[in-house]
């Protein structure tokens, strides 16, 4: 709550002393930093401590520090790294509902069809996203995307931040809190047992 309330008066701080800011969307953040609690009560899950702080850290740099305070035209780089992160963290996303479908089902899944999993939920979310943009641009008049390139360096960063999440995971077994257990033992492991 506290970080709600700061981020709010932040926005609010900087708009009065006349920087480009939107308070309004400071205050929809706030709201949205609640996802992770919401989710796990719906879903009667826990969501793990590493992708919550992925999540929160997520909408400071995007949403808030991107949009809110208007750190994307200060700093034209910064939209990419923020694709590339959430191409990181929906991966995560991907890996614990391959974790959860394995607990469920108190079975392995297929290391193809786990990574397959893994690689397509930052995929879709990045294309439902550009999608979302589009749309919002062309209903209210928002001005979120410059161009089909812009939409495709968007969608190829957010790819590339998934495959070197799976690259971790296949490499050091990270994040372990995350990672489905079949994914998490090598071949040669399984072989010898």
């Amino acid at each position: 709550m506290p970080f709600q309330v700061g981020s709010v008066l932040l926005a609010v701080v900087l708009g009065w002393v006349g920087l480009a800011t939107q308070p309004w969307l400071a205050v929809l953040l706030a709201v949205a930093l609640w996802a992770p609690a919401a989710a796990e009560l719906l879903l009667r899950t826990t969501i793990p401590w590493a992708l919550q702080l992925h999540y929160i850290l997520f909408m400071i740099g995007g949403p808030f520090a991107g949009s809110a305070l208007n750190l994307y035209g200060a700093l034209p780089v910064w939209d990419g790294l923020i694709h590339f992160d959430s191409g990181v963290m929906l991966a995560w996303l991907g890996m614990l509902l391959v974790r959860r479908a394995e607990e469920s089902a108190d079975a392995p899944l297929p290391h193809w069809f786990s990574l397959t999993v893994i690689l397509f939920t930052p995929m879709a979310f990045a294309a439902a996203w550009e999608i979302c943009e589009f749309a919002s641009d062309i209903l209210i008049g928002t001005v979120s995307q410059s161009g089909l390139e812009d939409t495709m360096r968007d969608i190829v960063a957010g790819t590339l931040g998934g495959m070197l999440a799976i690259a971790l995971l296949v490499l050091f077994r990270r994040p372990r809190t995350l990672a489905p257990e079949s994914l998490l033992t090598r071949r040669a492991d399984i072989r010898e047992t």
